[in-house]
């Protein structure tokens, strides 16, 4: 047993660290290509602009009262290279018909202003001007492919390395909740392979103390015994595929109750109240085990003064669950532990596993689909929440 469970306990560490290699192998590959990329085409489209500023300035320098060969050279290159949308305006920055890459087609006088506006809320307008410092024209352009993909390619990095980062943290908690109940519950099965020799050897004596001493009663004591074993059984089957069944657990509860409440002092005071005894399916053996854990918390928790203890059975406001609640008069529970009280390992207690409330926990959500919480707590009144099921023949 501990041999399989360190063997898996190094597979998954294998995992994590391959999947956080892997990952930031991945990554940084990305990152790399996708910047090359954005390199290659903003190289090219500098290329494109610093070719049509140097034609232009060469072509200002002739003496010409037209500007129309300038512009020509400027749309050619416009047309031919580059894919951000572009309007040329005239000197009064009117809306010309040389435009490109605009998302609407053949848009209206109008409209080309408003798209103007647009653009030079991406870039401020070019100030094309003869050598006299007259305006020939102006151009209104907006954001090309490569600045768009250059714009969101931060997001893009900060999506993904949240994302990342995100799954790891998610791999790593649920590596280390597994890690943590593998252990408690390789340590209750290896309590109960413990006992079992005890066990057996205890009720071999008895029945030797049975026929030496007929006079005599060992009822209490083969009650004990029978109880001992039955938390052998109990630590046994933590781990494996719970034996449900469709079944009132009235008289289970009671027993379990019953049981308690006459090896506790008699300074507690017991209540079992039962308002619906509905078919749940369960396993009454685990189900018993969660509340006698939780009806010893309660003991517990009231100590060594006088107390009492209520254990309730209801309908759950929905109809839907049989509600078991567990209530008694101690001091509470302290704030700074109400975080971690079903956490494996956590105990208040001098000699305790810390194990008790992270089992019954586990039996009831992971086992039956239902829930345990804590409802209610405050010095002098703590209330545990079982939420069972009812099964679909019992439903109103």
């Amino acid at each position: 047993m501990k041999s399989r469970f360190l063997h898996f306990g190094r597979i998954s560490a294998k995992v994590l660290q391959i999947y956080f290699v892997l990952g930031a192998i991945l990554l940084a590959g990305l990152w790399y290509f996708y910047s090359r990329i954005l390199l290659v085409r903003l190289e090219k489209e500098t290329q494109v602009r610093s070719r049509i500023y140097a034609q232009y300035l060469s072509r200002i320098a002739e003496p010409s009262e037209s500007g129309s060969a300038e512009l020509d050279i400027i749309f050619e290159e416009v047309i031919r290279k580059i894919d951000f949308p572009v309007i040329i305006a005239d000197a009064n920055n009117e809306p010309t018909t040389n435009y490109r890459n605009l998302t609407e087609k053949n848009p209206s006088p109008e409209r080309l202003k408003i798209l103007m506006k647009r653009l030079d809320e991406e870039h401020k307008p070019i100030y094309l001007t003869v050598a006299t410092g007259d305006t020939l024209n102006i151009i209104h352009y907006g954001f090309s492919k490569a600045e768009k993909m250059l714009r969101i390619y931060p997001f893009f990095q900060l999506v993904f390395l949240f994302a990342f980062l995100g799954l790891g943290v998610w791999g790593i908690l649920v590596y280390k909740r597994r890690e943590s109940e593998q252990i408690w519950t390789a340590l209750a099965k290896e309590t109960a392979h413990q006992l079992a020799t005890p066990i057996s050897s205890l009720w071999g004596w008895l029945e030797v103390l049975k026929q030496e001493q007929k006079d005599k009663d060992f009822t209490p004591m083969e009650e004990d015994l029978i109880r001992i074993r039955e938390v052998s059984e109990r630590f046994s089957r933590i781990g494996l595929p719970p034996d449900l069944k469709v079944q009132t657990i009235g008289a289970t509860i009671a027993k379990t109750v019953s049981f308690i409440q006459h090896r506790a002092t008699k300074r507690i005071l017991f209540e079992l109240v039962e308002k619906a005894n509905p078919l749940v399916k369960v396993d009454d053996v685990l189900i018993s085990w969660t509340l006698e854990n939780l009806i010893k918390n309660s003991i517990d928790a009231i100590g060594d003064g006088e107390g009492k203890i209520v254990i309730k059975t209801q309908l759950a406001p929905d109809s839907k669950s049989l509600e078991i609640e567990v209530s008694d008069t101690g001091g509470g529970i302290a704030k700074d532990h109400l975080k971690e009280i079903f956490a494996a390992g956590v105990t208040t207690k001098k000699y305790g596993w810390g194990v008790g409330l992270t089992l019954a926990r586990r039996i009831i959500e992971e086992y039956h689909n239902g829930k345990l919480i804590l409802k209610e707590t405050q010095p002098g009144r703590t209330v545990f929440s079982i939420l069972l099921p009812i099964s679909e023949k019992d439903r109103q």
